[in-house]
């Protein structure tokens, strides 16, 4: 089978921290030929793919590919994995645009339309009984009433990732105006201003199979508010609580309605933060804090739907 990956190159993984490293492995490891996407295109009205094989390498080492591209037509392609790095620029959407043109003859995880439609900051709002205070605006008095209202608030990019362009505010801040207008291009791109919750405890990140949780990690940064691998956070022990499964099942429709089958949920204080769906990550240290491998969990669900009629995994 050709399992092909949309992801940013795969020589720059750390094998020590990255998801899509493993799952291409565990590919590897059940005998499917893997592949990394150069680039997509459309060609009287065919879908050309141009990717390179994936050269098959052990946990630890480096990846690698063909330097050869080979050009891929929907009928040679059993799946394609959508986790590439966010943000969600003009050229992201575009490729998403296309893959969407075609995805009733491939299949996807996750499905390129339910990730176009679904923001991962926005998207956790619809949820009101679960997510803190949250104003999306570009409008400078009304991002200050809100701050002034709330006391102490953060603010982040919508399409933002990895802890990055996060501010702690209040309104004792000497720096809050220049912080609002670096956040908002001088007032002229919408953010997210949200009341602060207690982060000290870290920042859960749970991994949803099919709408069910797989997996949980704790990320604390003992030296800051961005919880974040990448901002400096570190693993810890998780378990998902009662008030975690009430989350996962009100988000659980959206999920499957959108065709989002491998999604991480992120969760603060008991509140529901964001709703990771291009390229959610923690099942490395998901692994080696429980002795587990969810991998193989999430590909013998891949290998299933590949041989069912639904366009993604179910």
């Amino acid at each position: 089978m050709n399992i092909l990956f949309w992801i940013d190159d795969p020589r720059s993984f750390n094998p020590k921290k990255d998801t899509t490293y493993l799952l291409i492995h565990e590919c590897q490891l059940r005998g499917h030929s893997t592949f990394y996407i150069h680039d997509i295109g459309i060609q009287n009205n065919e879908l050309i793919i141009s990717a390179q094989k994936i050269d098959t390498f052990e946990i630890g080492e480096t990846i690698n590919f063909n330097p050869t591209v080979q050009k891929l037509t929907p009928e040679m392609i059993q799946m394609i994995w959508i986790r590439k790095d966010p943000p969600v620029n003009a050229s992201y959407v575009r490729d998403l645009l296309i893959f969407q043109q075609f995805s009733d003859r491939i299949k996807f995880i996750n499905h390129p339309l339910g990730v176009l439609k679904t923001n991962e900051k926005l998207a956790a709002t619809q949820f009101t009984d679960f997510t803190p205070e949250t104003l999306i605006s570009q409008n400078k008095n009304d991002l200050l009433e809100f701050i002034q209202a709330h006391r102490e608030c953060v603010l982040k990019p919508l399409n933002g990732y990895g802890g990055r362009g996060i501010f702690k505010v209040s309104m004792n801040d000497t720096n809050l105006l220049p912080m609002l207008e670096l956040s908002t291009d001088d007032f002229s791109t919408q953010i997210v201003c949200q009341k602060t919750v207690r982060h000290e405890q870290g920042d859960k990140r749970i991994i949803l199979l099919n709408q069910k949780a797989i997996g949980a990690i704790n990320r604390v940064n003992h030296t800051g508010h961005r919880n974040n691998f990448m901002s400096g956070g570190h693993a810890e022990q998780a378990i998902i609580t009662e008030h975690d499964q009430k989350i996962i099942s009100a988000i659980a429709p959206l999920l499957e309605e959108n065709g989002l089958a491998f999604v991480g949920i992120d969760i603060i204080d008991h509140h529901l933060i964001e709703i990771n769906v291009t390229s959610p990550t923690g099942i490395q240290e998901i692994n080696q804090l429980n002795k587990v491998k969810i991998q193989q969990d999430i590909i013998t669900a891949m290998e299933k739907t590949m041989t069912e009629e639904q366009p993604c995994l179910n």
